[in-house]
């Protein structure tokens, strides 16, 4: 199986780039980032208090999470809309500082990658995950180029309060061990390219390290 890992904050593209890497390569695209909204989302839903953490944790270890193209399924229900949401957003990031939550989420991205080539995004992929990826991106930029994308993408905010947004998430990630750079990635910054510019870079390294495993 190869494994292709991105890191990175919020808002630095690794979503989009890893659906259009998993497209091109016909690689499985596992989301990171959706499997821990899908469970805010179903804790919203059925009302689970985290205070109460068993229950929820015991809850949580029965949904079934899937991905079909770029959709998100949870329970059978395609959610890739609803889980989008600013408040899903906010609540994913803090209830992903929960241990028990965590490693729910890591059985998944490692059953996952065991089974199939996989392109996998998230916060501690090339650490945690897989530190014994094939090849591993780090995507970074500044975070004021973050805050005007992400307001660029959805305008219905003010844009002081995406920039609020993002340093609760990044405060949550960075702080509460979410996060973790990887040491030997492939570094891109991302500030002065497009997504079409990041993409021919990480598709010129991946289909160089695939030429040369094919002539060993």
């Amino acid at each position: 199986m190869m494994i292709i890992a991105i890191d990175g904050l919020a808002v630095n593209g690794k979503t989009t780039l890893a659906k259009m890497i998993s497209k091109k390569l016909n690689f499985k695209n596992f989301n990171t980032g959706a499997i821990y909204r899908c469970m805010a989302l179903e804790m919203i839903n059925k009302n689970l208090d985290i205070n109460h953490i068993e229950t929820v944790i015991e809850h949580l270890k029965n949904i079934d999470i899937n991905f079909e193209g770029t959709k998100v399924i949870l329970n059978g229900k395609d959610v890739s809309e609803e889980i989008r949401t600013e408040k899903i957003s906010l609540c994913s990031n803090k209830w992903a500082t929960n241990e028990q939550i965590k490693e729910i989420v890591r059985k998944k991205q490692k059953e996952f990658i065991s089974k199939y080539d996989t392109v996998i995004e998230g916060r501690d992929i090339g650490t945690r995950i897989a530190p014994n990826a094939d090849i591993k991106f780090y995507l970074y930029s500044d975070f004021e180029t973050r805050v005007n994308r992400a307001w660029n993408q959805d305008r219905t905010a003010p844009i002081d309060k995406i920039r609020e947004n993002i340093r609760k998430i990044d405060d949550v990630d960075i702080y509460g061990g979410n996060f973790i750079k990887p040491q030997n990635a492939i570094e891109i910054k991302t500030d002065d390219k497009t997504i079409e510019q990041v993409y021919d870079i990480m598709m010129d390294k991946i289909m160089s390290y695939m030429g040369s495993n094919e002539k060993e």
